[in-house]
């Protein structure tokens, strides 16, 4: 699993967040989930119930229907196609699970697009399939349902969520105002920003300066950071420009970030392979820093 997924599933697994996100975008607040409620699958506890295929985030609520995450930061043009084998996999795998007649849960499948630009692709079954006059009457249409990170409106309950996902969208968006503005955001949540860190390359070094009690000065923490990239840029930039000064500068920026946060991770003891996988330095190079 790639380090983006990898935090969304950090993320997701807590209930509470995971029950959010399903009743605002799926459920559209028609239907409030308790977080009590849900249990995340696993072979060994829900064995009777099929799932071999391995899904990104799946969990089964009050005994009565599954609830499918499908994590995407690429634009996938049959992304329809498979969700719809996921959902058709998991319930056919029911069918085999047990000799007695017995109704099958559903399964509501959500995608998380967590891309750079907008999702500006096919959402229906029937975009992908060639055009037929008799499709309707073998092939009912689909339409998956989709949160985009770029352009849905971030409203839920949780503040968690909104945090998280502010940060992300005002970076993608490139609304630089709005991070120092929102009021939501003067003060974050370290594990929020270290999260969002994964998507959005904001620098560590300023996590651990501007940390309080558990407590990040986003504003502050940013402001800084721009400024020291330019800095750095504008020295490397000689006859190349500002711009092109600027865009090395953030460059070197990001390496140092990924550096400082292998260092940090095998402080608190984390596995060598998951820090790799996280920071996208090579396993040679987490070993060099962990026998320093």
């Amino acid at each position: 699993m790639n380090p983006y997924d990898l935090c969304l599933k950090e993320v997701f697994s807590n209930k509470q967040h995971f029950a959010d996100l399903f009743s605002t975008v799926y459920f559209k607040k028609g239907l409030l989930l308790d977080p009590d409620k849900l249990s995340l699958y696993d072979k060994e506890t829900h064995h009777d119930l099929g799932f071999r295929k391995e899904n990104d985030l799946l969990m089964f609520y009050d005994n009565k229907f599954f609830l499918h995450l499908e994590f995407q930061r690429k634009k996938d043009p049959y992304m329809p196609v498979r969700i719809l084998n996921y959902k058709y996999a998991g319930i056919h795998q029911q069918i085999k699970t047990d000799t007695k007649l017995h109704l099958l849960y559903p399964v509501y499948s959500l995608t998380l697009y967590m891309g750079e630009s907008k999702w500006e692709h096919r959402k229906r079954l029937y975009e992908c399939i060639v055009d037929n006059q008799w499709n309707a009457k073998e092939i009912p249409d689909y339409q998956m349902e989709l949160f985009d990170i770029n352009s849905d409106p971030i409203d839920f309950m949780c503040l968690y969520l909104q945090k998280f996902f502010r940060i992300i969208q005002y970076v993608y968006q490139k609304k630089w105002e709005n991070l120092y503005t929102d009021s939501l955001l003067e003060n974050v949540e370290e594990d929020i920003f270290y999260h969002a860190n994964v998507f959005v390359n904001l620098n560590q070094e300023f996590i651990q300066k501007h940390t309080k009690e558990g407590v990040i000065s986003m504003c502050k923490a940013l402001e800084e950071y721009t400024q020291e990239c330019i800095e750095k840029g504008e020295r490397r930039g000689e006859r190349r420009g500002l711009i092109k000064g600027e865009q090395r500068g953030y460059s070197k920026g990001l390496t140092n970030k990924a550096y400082e946060i292998a260092q940090n991770m095998l402080s608190k003891g984390c596995q060598h392979n998951f820090i790799a996988d996280m920071t996208g330095l090579s396993l040679d190079t987490v070993l060099k820093l962990s026998n320093h």
